[in-house]
């Protein structure tokens, strides 16, 4: 008898309490991720899995960033949809500051250059660039709109 095929799915940061299934087709309940978790829900290609129980109130931790906090308790083994998950409020963008947490040593690359600027407390930035990044697959649609209209109507001017 051959073992049962693992569900693929990614764990980004070691710190995550959810990981992404991957699976073209998705998971059934009833299959099992390469740690051991045993999906209790069908999980969609690209929705979030707890890998872990998931008190309410808990954080939900992807990229070892929360995400949000659990609107209730989420068993090891669940779908994480948007309904499980209480968003935190938006911050006011002046409060907010630049570096979230200290940036690991790193040795210095060789033979590459950096069109930016350097801050007074040694951090790095560039003008005129505008990044939009997600948190979750499923706004992948909607990010594509915007940035077609960015392009179309904004970028023009």
């Amino acid at each position: 008898m051959t073992a049962p095929e693992l569900v693929r799915s990614v764990k980004v940061h070691a710190d995550d309490n959810v990981a992404i299934v991957v699976a073209s087709k998705g998971a059934r309940a009833g299959q099992t991720l390469a740690d051991g978790t045993r999906l209790r829900d069908n999980v969609p290609m690209g929705h979030k899995v707890a890998l872990v129980n998931i008190a309410e109130g808990a954080p939900i931790v992807r990229y070892g960033e929360v995400i949000g906090h659990a609107d209730r308790d989420i068993a090891k083994g669940a779908c994480v949809t948007e309904t499980l998950v209480r968003m935190p409020e938006a911050p006011d963008l002046s409060s907010l500051s630049r570096v979230r947490r200290p940036i690991p040593d790193a040795a210095p690359l060789e033979g590459y250059s950096f069109e930016g600027f350097r801050n007074a407390d040694g951090s790095v930035g560039v003008r005129n660039v505008l990044a939009i990044s997600i948190s979750v697959q499923c706004v992948a649609g909607v990010v594509a709109h915007v940035v077609e209209r960015v392009k179309r109507e904004l970028l023009p001017k």
